[in-house]
């Protein structure tokens, strides 16, 4: 109800006219800055109504997951080209799918204010999910933009203790001026996660039938009701990010002075100056009220503190300030060199049962037999990026990176790639090659970690990965196929015990991605296709096949008496993907390790659908899982963690211009 109230005191505040029908394309430009923060790649926005019908953002960006069930729960691909084996643990990995984060922030400029209100609702009063999404964004002049994008998400779970709460904000602003420009990023992200431990046994699912999934037993208690909610055990994470680059271009220093020539005429590059500012802080708290439940159950390796309860917490920061000299052409042609420093700090306390103060501060060092280490870091590094375009299609991209010196000291990072492009009348075909080599420190916690059921201390050797990369993109045939294959030396994994270690061979890993989109006359089917080969699955289980499937009838309808136009799609959405050791899930560490207690997968999931759109309200209506009890009921993707089982969701998002 309090949703409800709230949707209609937003509608009540957009006084704007959305009978006026406009070309999105024209009215609208949207990007995202590249991995360098150099170019504006562009980014539509998504208003169309094929997929709309996805709501949770794990599938509607990959093909294949693994998940612990309902909206916010920790998640991780399971195509290895999507994931970012390079980035630090930090606790919150498998939660940012769902957060605001400085790299999906999208930048705009419009000529018309843009907003967008969507509500999202599904299930029943035990175990109903709800998300309400609130976007805006209006040009203050030519080149300034400001806007704000909202999203709450809550669930109650389908089985016991299973509870999510997020709530993220975003304020975000460009310039694009001629002799200045800027791009700013602020994000905030609230989560708290009930964690259940999984159900007690797998065959409380496949073989034996509750009359309610509340009933199902689980590994952790607590109390679970409409109005009362009390988890033994439960993650709260509270993160902030802000990023900001400020960037001076010196045009006229290299404008032509020849007055027969067109004013402000370019004869070569153009240099600019920048400074790339960006701060990320991260709090976690886990909380488990009897620690003694996952130790006698084999989760947890010991108990080292606290025997009454647990008490994690982890405060973590990294600022990262860069100074670049970028000379700019036409077209986004550029090279560039910088310099940056960096400062990265982990904190981690844990509760004593014999006072109520930190058992262990760990700020600037702490201790563990014959060891102490500092946890104020930092790093210092030289960049440089090439990037230039021939005959408008054939385009070269160069990158480098060399710590100096600091925690990564040694590393480095370079990648390139070249594109072909085809323009024809109706076919553009573009065919991109590229290659990188990585040498790169494993971040800090995956060495030094301390907390009450975990605690580890060991020396990591640097990561090796080597990447080949091919693209191929027909527009006309709307055919796209993506191949990667990796050598990664030194690789880091959780291990059967959930502890990280190092493959300290070489292991090699191939991913080739197709993309398919049918029609034959009012049919269409979206097919995803996924093929995947790994050389050690004891290090890296993955799926060899993973095929997501979106299947609908169009029709548009016309009412010649008012001139409307109702859109109309109707069809169904097949996920599957090949059996194999899918990985199971350490609650303390919120991370994805290795298993080979049982093969999951070789099962479909099927979700019906219905989307309409009129005018400029997009709306679905789609029952999940509809095929949950016609076969065996083997509906993991993580070991003991069951996927929802059927229930019919809603949803509509109404965009307003002005």
């Amino acid at each position: 109800m309090k949703k409800i109230t709230t949707i209609i005191v937003l509608l009540s505040l957009f006084t704007l006219n959305h009978y006026a029908q406009l070309d999105t394309s024209q009215v609208i430009y949207s990007w995202k800055l590249d991995a360098c923060n150099v170019n504006m790649l562009p980014f539509p926005i998504d208003t169309n109504l094929a997929g709309f019908q996805i709501d949770n953002p794990v599938l509607r960006n990959h093909i294949s997951v693994s998940t612990l069930g309902n909206l916010s729960t920790p998640a991780i691909s399971n195509i290895f080209s999507d994931r970012n084996i390079t980035r630090d643990y930090t606790i919150i990995n498998a939660f940012t799918p769902y957060m605001k984060t400085i790299d999906n922030t999208i930048y705009m400029n419009t000529r018309k204010p843009f907003s967008r209100l969507t509500y999202i609702d599904g299930g029943s009063t035990d175990n109903k999910e709800e998300t309400l999404d609130v976007f805006h964004s209006r040009n203050v002049n030519r080149f300034l933009n400001v806007g704000l994008h909202f999203t709450t998400q809550g669930a109650r779970g389908e089985y016991n203790l299973q509870r999510t709460k997020n709530n993220s904000f975003r304020i975000f602003s460009s310039y694009t001026g001629s002799r200045y420009s800027s791009h700013t990023s602020f994000n905030l992200n609230r989560i708290s996660a009930d964690e259940n431990g999984g159900v007690i046994h797998d065959s409380v699912i496949t073989d034996t039938t509750y009359r309610f999934s509340k009933e199902i037993p689980t590994l952790f208690g607590g109390t679970d009701q409409t109005y009362q909610h009390d988890p033994d055990v439960y993650r709260d994470i509270r993160n902030i990010s802000f990023f900001t680059i400020q960037e001076a271009s010196f045009r006229k220093l290299f404008s032509s002075s020849d007055t027969t020539k067109k004013t402000g005429g370019i004869k070569i590059f153009y240099p600019k100056l920048a400074y790339i500012l960006s701060l990320d802080r991260t709090k976690v708290l886990y909380v488990d009220k009897n620690p003694e439940v996952a130790l006698n159950a084999g989760l947890y390796p010991g108990i080292y503190i606290n025997n009454d309860q647990t008490v994690d917490s982890l405060f973590y920061w990294k600022l990262q300030n860069t100074a670049r000299l970028q000379f700019q052409g036409r077209k986004n042609n550029h090279y560039f060199i910088d310099v940056g420093y960096d400062l990265i700090n982990y904190s981690m306390f844990v509760t004593s049962d014999t006072t109520n103060e930190p058992y262990c501060f760990f700020y600037r060092s702490f201790n563990l037999p014959s060891a102490s280490r500092q946890a104020l870091l930092h790093n210092t590094h030289l960049s440089s990026g090439f990037s230039r375009i021939f005959a408008n299609a054939l385009k070269i991209n160069l990158y480098g990176r060399y710590y100096i010196s600091g925690y990564q000291s040694g590393d480095f990072r370079l990648t390139g790639d070249v594109e072909l492009l085809v323009n024809q009348k109706k076919n553009a075909i573009s065919i991109k090659a590229g290659a990188s080599n990585e040498l790169l420190k494993p971040g800090f916690l995956y060495g030094r970690f301390l907390s009450n059921s975990f605690i580890w201390n060991q020396d990591l050797k640097q990561t090796g990965i080597f990447n080949w990369s091919a693209d191929i993109v027909l527009s006309s045939n709307k055919f796209g196929l993506q191949a990667d294959y990796y050598l990664l030396r030194n690789l880091i994994y959780f291990d059967t015990a959930a502890f990280p270690r190092q493959y300290q061979r070489t292991l090699s890993v191939l991913s080739i991605v197709a993309l398919k989109d049918f029609r034959v006359w009012k049919w269409h089917s979206i097919n995803k296709l996924a093929f995947q080969q790994v050389s050690e699955p004891d290090v890296l289980s993955l799926p060899a096949f993973a095929l997501q499937s979106s299947n609908y009838l169009e029709h548009e309808f016309h009412f010649k008496s008012t001139g409307g136009r109702l859109l109309t799609m109707i069809g169904f959405d097949l996920l599957y993907n090949t059996s194999y050791y899918a990985n199971a899930y350490m609650p303390s560490l919120a991370v994805f390790y290795q298993q080979k207690e049982k093969q999951l997968g070789n099962y479909p999931y099927l979700d019906v659908f219905l989307n309409i759109r009129l005018k400029r309200v997009r709306f679905f209506l789609k029952y999940e899982h509809l095929n949950s009890g016609w076969l065996e009921k083997n509906f993991f993707t993580v070991l003991h963690y069951p996927k929802n089982q059927g229930y019919m969701k809603f949803g509509f998002s109404w965009t307003f211009y002005d």
